[in-house]
């Protein structure tokens, strides 16, 4: 049997998306939290694995922008290797979301929440912002995956105001004035889904 593996630079190189996600994640969340300053997050336990590269990127780039990072809930979110629901328990996500109530977003690094059609009620309606990270892997850790169809269903609720998913798609051209290696990167590797604004 033989196994692949990566030289250092193959390895960091597998890495920049992920520290780009992180990057891209942290001005998307100082934008919508506005005055406040402090941010909590929706992150894996530990026994999904190490702190990931992209919530190191994340914590890093607030930091540099005088945010205070905070954990809301390191949720269980199953075992990716078993049989059985894998993801973001409703209890949980719920429970982020009434400790959180003065921090100015939630970023959920655990994947979106298992909300069902009729359970986008239980949410309080005044909750911070909620960005999720829906993607395959966060860098060194695996990342959750989430069904297209809930994701639109959250941020049509406006339950989540904002996801980021695996796949550039063509018309992601970097925001503009963002034209550096990392914006190119992230544009490359992922799409951002907002809430659609009222016209």
């Amino acid at each position: 049997m033989l196994f692949a593996s990566c030289k250092p630079q193959q390895h960091q190189a597998l890495l920049q998306p992920c520290e780009a996600l992180g990057t891209v994640l942290a001005e998307e969340a100082a934008r919508a939290a506005g005055p406040k300053k402090q941010v909590a997050i929706i992150s894996p336990d530990a026994h999904w694995g190490a702190v990931s590269t992209v919530e190191q990127a994340f914590r890093d780039a607030m930091r540099k922008q005088g945010f205070t990072v905070v954990i809301a809930k390191a949720a269980n979110l199953g075992d990716p290797m078993r049989r059985g629901p894998v993801g973001l328990k409703v209890a949980d996500f719920l429970e982020a979301l009434d400790k959180s109530s003065d921090a100015g977003v939630i970023v959920s690094l655990a994947g979106a929440p298992l909300l069902g059609p009729g359970e986008a009620a239980r949410a309080r309606p005044d909750h911070p912002p909620v960005l999720v990270v829906a993607t395959g892997s966060l860098g060194n850790v695996p990342g959750l995956w989430c069904d297209p169809l809930q994701v639109a269903r959250l941020l049509e609720a406006k339950i989540v105001q904002l996801a980021i998913v695996d796949g550039g798609l063509a018309s992601d051209a970097p925001p503009a004035g963002k034209t550096d290696a990392t914006h190119q990167l992230f544009a490359q590797n992922y799409h951002v889904l907002r809430v659609e604004r009222a016209n």
